[in-house]
């Protein structure tokens, strides 16, 4: 304490004020210590350019109206605005010791303590009180009074008075609590402070940060202990999550964002892999890599704070890692880390300890491909083999074995489980002619029984007779999800619509129109899950020999006439297998790629969507 309070320097009599406040009351007094002892931790950013990007998006959450793409406008006129500005802002830290007052610490304990042992919340210790409901800031925003702001009502007292000491009272009153938050998701480009939270009471746009804080701002005050949990780069895909946490005791959290069912927030991601999970904390934890690490050690972002706790082992099974490390005399630290591929380059995502020539990386997520790395002054250098940690827990190493090769058939550059989703939305479709408009006579030519790519299709046909009216019937709990369709006559050549028939009660900008244009990412989408159909009449009465079909995609499998290179890993760099250009299959073929290799495939015409793969059984599977 002594020592946090000789850094206040002339803010320390704001700080024993506090203190002095509470000596006759022991429990808010030992509350007063433990947010003072930790504030050293804690700041928030100052400047012209903070306060003037503040003032504007204050201004603009008082807006009532306005779609997403109005947001969104709105925001990059204010980002353009301050965007350099803020980026300077961001060496100017405002550190709580030395500038919050007691009239503001001693509201803010006044207050979470009005909101502690009420019926609905009494089975936690003062400890959990301390860490989850008593801090008076979620991240780095600028501290203001937001218990204020999201105070309970006296009927919202009333009414969860009566919520027992159960399972699932917390989840239920943060439903309540959070219902009316509809808004849009975000991502800047640059640096951005984060909002003070009162100001997210009126959010309209933002990202998974943002709702977070916002989430644990009004359990807060509602007395739930909560928290913001983070992945700080998911393991096989793109960037990086936070959400809240709903604390419940005895390692029970539930992880928790607006509008969702209970436990629903991961069962939404199930394809999305956690390699760790850490949460923010207000405390200084003394095992946090910051704490150990000596104070001119140079550590990743991520880990440059003492305020985080890992809790992977909350979430799922984990394995501890046992690694041999090369050239431990080049790591120029302590330390030694895991990165996971982000899709474009490998993020750090766990440390540990160099000890006699190796490192162990403790409660690491499963299913993930990692790369062991150093970190420094030049930023991140290899430190070992890339490996795959598998779903049980054992170890295989990705280094390429270049005395053996095998041919490779590659049908797409991006992870498929999303395409797939929309792949299965036309298992079952069928597709029809007939004489009649209303398809009263109409004869089923072709069925989609079973696709395994997502890719162009094409489906050679056999019928007799000839008929003036075509038609796809999408099946049921589907909505039609074609992005192209054409027919061809038995010469080869587009059998043109004359009329367009069928379904019209489309989503905006996704009418049939969409399946001519060429544009493989523009797709038909009905408001409608039943009985959706679409068709034309054609020129005159006759025979469809073929048709050509894409159902809704992601535009990642391989495009005729692109240029496409494969690349594998080796010894800390990616390695050219060479160019080709997509043919009109949408298969690819390579004849001798190494074996145990890790691959990525390139796309050098378009698009910025890729991802590591292994080849296993003939196929391409994705980490």
């Amino acid at each position: 304490m002594e020592a946090v309070l000789q850094v206040a320097g002339d803010n320390r009599p704001e700080l024993e004020k506090v203190l002095s406040h509470y000596r006759d009351e022991p429990l808010k007094l030992r509350a007063a210590r433990f947010l003072i002892g930790n504030m050293d931790a804690h700041y928030c950013y100052g400047g012209k350019a903070v306060d003037g990007y503040y003032h504007d998006m204050d201004s603009l959450f008082a807006h009532k109206d306005g779609d997403r793409g109005f947001w969104n406008a709105q925001y990059d006129s204010v980002l353009n605005l301050y965007g350099k500005g803020l980026h300077a802002d961001a060496g100017h830290r405002l550190y709580d010791v030395a500038h919050l007052k007691s009239d503001f610490l001693i509201a803010s304990i006044d207050s979470a303590f009005n909101v502690w042992r009420r019926n609905w919340n009494k089975q936690y210790d003062f400890d959990v009180f301390c860490r989850y409901v008593l801090p008076y800031r979620v991240g780095e925003e600028r501290p203001d009074h937001w218990r204020a702001e999201f105070a309970m009502s006296p009927g919202e007292v009333s009414d969860y008075e009566r919520y027992t000491d159960n399972y699932s009272y917390a989840y239920n009153m943060a439903n309540t609590r959070l219902q009316w938050i509809r808004s849009s998701i975000y991502y800047p480009s640059c640096f951005l402070p984060d909002f003070p939270l009162s100001m997210l009471g009126h959010l309209k746009l933002g990202t998974c940060k943002e709702y977070s804080h916002l989430c644990v701002a009004l359990l807060r005050t509602a007395g739930i202990p909560s928290a913001v949990d983070f992945v700080p780069q998911w393991g096989n895909r793109s960037l990086g999550h936070e959400w809240c946490a709903v604390l419940l005791g005895e390692g029970v959290t539930i992880p928790f964002a607006p509008g969702e069912r209970l436990g629903e927030h991961f069962a939404k991601r199930k394809e999305d892999r956690l390699p760790k999970v850490f949460r923010q904390t207000f405390e200084k934890r003394p095992e946090s890599l910051r704490m150990i690490a000596r104070e001119d050690e140079m550590l990743p972002k991520v880990f440059d704070t003492p305020c985080i706790a890992d809790v992977t082992d909350e979430y799922m099974e984990t394995s501890d890692v046992a690694v041999c490390l090369e050239h431990p005399e080049l790591a120029g630290s302590r330390f030694a880390y895991l990165a996971v591929f982000n899709d474009r380059e490998w993020k750090i995502v766990h440390w540990g300890r160099i000890r006699g020539g190796r490192a162990v990386f403790k409660s690491m997520g499963r299913g993930v491909v990692y790369l062991p790395v150093y970190y420094g002054k030049s930023g991140m250098l290899r430190a070992g083999d890339v490996f795959l940690l598998d779903k049980h827990g054992r170890v295989r190493s990705l280094e390429p074995d270049e005395t053996g090769g095998r041919m490779l058939r590659l049908k797409r550059k991006f992870r498929d489980d999303r395409s797939n989703q929309f792949l299965q939305g036309v298992i079952g479709g069928k597709f029809q002619v007939a004489n009649r408009e209303d398809f009263s006579d109409s004869l089923t030519v072709h069925v989609i029984s079973k696709l395994e790519d997502n890719r162009y299709h094409t489906v050679q046909l056999s019928y007799e007779g000839e008929y003036k009216y075509f038609r796809y019937l999408s099946p049921d709990w589907s909505r039609g999800n074609m992005a192209e369709l054409y027919t061809f006559d038995a010469a080869g050549d587009t059998l043109k619509p004359k009329r367009l028939l069928g379904n019209f009660h489309v989503r905006p900008w996704c009418g049939m129109e969409n399946l001519f244009d060429g544009n493989v990412l523009s797709f038909y989408d009905s408001h409608d899950v039943y009985n959706v159909w679409y068709g034309w009449e054609m020129e005159h009465p006759g025979k469809i020999a073929r048709i050509r079909f894409l159902p809704r995609n992601d535009d990642n499998f391989i495009r005729e006439g692109e240029d496409y290179e494969l690349l594998y890993w080796k010894h800390g760099r990616w390695v050219s297998l060479g160019h080709k250009k997509g043919n009109a299959d949408g298969i690819l073929t390579y004849d001798r790629a190494p074996l145990h290799a890790l691959f990525l495939l390139r796309n050098h015409t378009k698009g910025h969507e890729e991802r590591i793969f292994t080849y296993e059984s003939g196929r391409q599977v994705w980490w």
